[in-house]
């Protein structure tokens, strides 16, 4: 449920209160853990005009932004696009969750794959994270072993 690029819709535990969430899956390891990040509808970006993608506060890349029903994707098992319904953020100061497939579905009731996102955006999203000093070490190094494995195809 949780291969890179899914995007996860369910009512999620995590939060203060519990809410339906979205997840997106960034990347999965062969140990099967998985690096995910969290969205947000609330007013994050950082930026008092924000736009879609990579939004910057002083220079710094602090969060990426999904315009409402923008196309990213497509919708999980079709070919109809997918777009958040509202405008959607991942702060980068606190939206990430790493853990086993089973312990972060078990955070979720009812979880479902609605959607996967497009290569371009979700290239535009790593490379957004490695830019950004907001994104922990352990991760950049990883975004940036995902960019080079990408463009040296």
């Amino acid at each position: 449920m949780l291969r890179t690029k899914n995007i996860v819709y369910g009512f999620c535990s995590y939060t203060t209160p519990k809410k339906p969430k979205y997840l997106i899956s960034l990347y999965r390891s062969e140990e099967l853990n998985i690096v995910a990040v969290f969205t947000t509808s609330k007013k994050r970006s950082g930026t008092p005009s924000p736009k879609h993608g990579g939004n910057k506060r002083n220079g710094i890349i602090t969060s990426y932004v999904f315009e409402a029903n923008k196309p990213i994707g497509k919708k999980y098992l079709s070919d109809e696009t997918f777009s958040f319904p509202l405008e959607t953020t991942i702060p980068f100061d606190y939206c990430f969750i790493e853990n086993t497939q089973e312990k972060i579905l078990k955070s979720f009731e009812n979880p479902h794959v609605v959607g996967i996102l497009s290569d371009e955006e979700y290239i535009e999203i790593i490379y957004n994270f490695l830019h950004s000093p907001l994104t922990p070490e352990k991760y950049r190094k990883l975004f940036d072993k995902i960019l080079s494995e990408y463009y040296s195809c």
